[in-house]
């Protein structure tokens, strides 16, 4: 079930990107914008772009706060390189276990970031692991465990965007909210994010390495 919804939301992001239905009719969007939000409607999805949060995500009749996104860096002594990591934190409190799952099944999360000085422009990362804390739902971004990531500057005055597309039940409509940031002139350190929450980011990344191995 879960591979097939994914495979739904991999084909409906191929029609969105395009801007055609899947008959191959152009979609037609009307925008607006409300409270520096911008909403684009088009052929069974609405876009809400975000340029502030926390902001509430709908999910079948449930609300899943999108509480922040932000850009964090861990630097290696050994060859003074640096990491990015795009941490995307939504409040789960309150929805109950079966609908989590459905709401998982119905999911497609992805980020992005562009960094001039270390010469990536829109640069996919990847969900390398989720982290449940008190009532939150951390989606961690970055790269490949076992790529190569020695980036020789740090990562201040990035850009970046995390974006969440929900089915929203078995007609296939779904809600996509993006939230495009800013990193500014100073980055946090990853473990500025809280202890229990970056030792368990550590520790779903070793795990994933001994997978991998």
């Amino acid at each position: 079930m879960k591979r097939y919804l994914l495979t739904m939301v991999l084909a409906l992001g191929f029609i969105f990107i395009s801007g055609c239905s899947k008959d191959g009719r152009e979609v037609q969007n009307n925008d607006e914008t409300k409270n520096d939000v911008r909403i684009s409607e088009g052929d069974k999805r609405v876009i809400f772009t975000l340029e502030s949060l926390p902001y509430d995500m709908e999910y079948m009749g449930h609300t899943l706060q999108f509480s922040s996104c932000q850009l964090y860096q861990e630097k290696s002594d050994v060859n003074n390189s640096y990491i990015p990591y795009v941490i995307a934190k939504v409040k789960i409190e309150g929805i109950d276990d079966e609908t989590l799952n459905l709401y998982n099944e119905g999911l497609y999360v992805y980020g992005n970031i562009n960094n001039e000085k270390n010469q990536l422009g829109n640069k996919a990362l990847s969900k390398i692991c989720e982290v449940d804390n008190e009532g939150y739902r951390y989606y961690v971004f970055s790269q490949w465990l076992l790529s190569s990531h020695d980036y020789r500057y740090d990562f201040s005055e990035s850009d970046f965007n995390v974006g969440f597309l929900i089915l929203q039940g078995e007609d296939y409509r779904a809600l996509q909210f993006i939230y495009n940031g800013h990193s500014g002139s100073n980055v946090e350190d990853l473990r500025d994010i809280g202890e229990e929450v970056w030792h368990a980011i550590k520790q779903k990344q070793h795990e994933s390495m001994k997978l991998k191995s």
